[in-house]
C-alpha cells in the first residue's frame, strides 16, 4: 500500500524539463595601432591602457566606443565592432593642436603664469597655444622666475624651476632681527648709574656736614644766631 502511494505521487509530480546550457559568446580581440605613444586609451568609458598597448585585448562581441586622449592633441572618439572569435584592428592617429608645458618647482604651491595669466600651481602640466610664450613662476618670499619658450603643436617643454629665497630685509616673510640696544638702554648701565648716584650723594653730603662743623659760628661760645647741624648716621 505504501509503495503504491509513492508511485502515485511520482506519477502526479510535474516533469522538470532540462534547460540546455547556452555557451557564452566567445570574445573577440582588439588590436590598436597608433603612432602617438603615451596616449591614454578608454573603451566604453574605462581606461584599458596607454599606447602602445601590450597586445590584443579581449572584448565581448558587439559594438564598443573607444576614446584616445593625450595633452597637445585633439581627442579621438570612435566606434568599433568586435566579432565572435575574430580579431579587430583599429588604427588611430591623433592630430597635434597645441604645445605642452610640464613644470615643477622646488617650492610647494608656486604660482605659474603664462603670458601674465595664472594657470595653476606647480607641479602641473598644461597645454599652450602655438608660438612664443612667456613663463613666470612666483612665490611669496622668493625671487620671480622668468623664461621665454617656443610652443610647438604636439611637443612638450619641461621646466624644473629653482626659486631663490629673498635676502633678509627684502623678504616680507622674514623680517630682520631688531637692532641691538643702545649702551644707555642696557640694564646694567642703569643699575650701575643708580649705585653711582647714591655714592655721589653720600660723597657730597658728608663733606658739607663736616665743613659746617669746622665753620660753626657758634664755636667759641658765640650763641647769637647760632644753630646746630647734626650729621646723619652712615650705615
Amino acid at each position: 500500500m505504501r509503495l503504491f502511494a509513492i508511485a502515485l505521487l511520482l506519477m502526479s509530480a510535474p516533469a522538470f524539463a532540462k534547460t540546455p546550457l547556452v555557451p557564452a559568446a566567445a570574445p573577440g580581440t582588439l588590436v590598436l595601432g597608433s603612432a602617438t605613444p603615451g596616449a591614454e586609451v578608454y573603451v566604453d568609458g574605462e581606461k584599458v591602457g596607454m599606447v602602445p598597448l601590450p597586445g590584443p585585448l579581449p572584448f565581448s562581441p558587439g559594438e564598443h566606443t573607444i576614446k584616445i586622449v593625450k595633452p597637445g592633441f585633439a581627442p579621438l572618439i570612435d566606434v568599433f565592432n568586435i566579432g565572435r572569435k575574430k580579431e579587430t584592428r583599429f588604427e588611430a592617429e591623433l592630430v597635434p593642436v597645441a604645445g605642452v608645458l610640464n613644470i615643477a618647482a622646488n617650492v610647494e604651491k608656486a604660482h605659474v603664469f603664462i603670458d601674465g595669466k595664472f594657470v595653476g600651481e606647480a607641479p602641473l602640466t598644461t597645454e599652450l597655444q602655438v608660438g612664443p610664450r612667456a613663463v613666470q613662476v612666483s612665490k611669496g618670499g622668493f625671487k620671480d622666475f622668468f623664461q621665454n619658450i617656443s610652443s610647438v603643436a604636439g611637443q612638450e617643454v619641461s621646466l624644473d624651476v629653482k626659486l631663490e629665497e629673498l635676502p633678509m630685509g627684502l623678504n616680507p616673510y622674514k623680517p630682520p632681527p631688531p637692532p641691538p640696544p643702545k649702551w644707555y638702554e642696557k640694564w646694567w648701565v642703569w643699575t650701575a648709574a643708580a649705585g653711582g648716584v647714591v655714592a655721589v650723594v653720600v660723597a657730597v653730603t658728608v663733606p658739607l656736614v663736616l665743613t659746617s662743623q669746622k665753620t660753626d659760628p657758634c664755636a667759641g661760645g658765640n650763641t647769637i644766631g647760632c644753630f646746630t647741624l647734626t650729621a646723619p648716621a652712615l650705615h
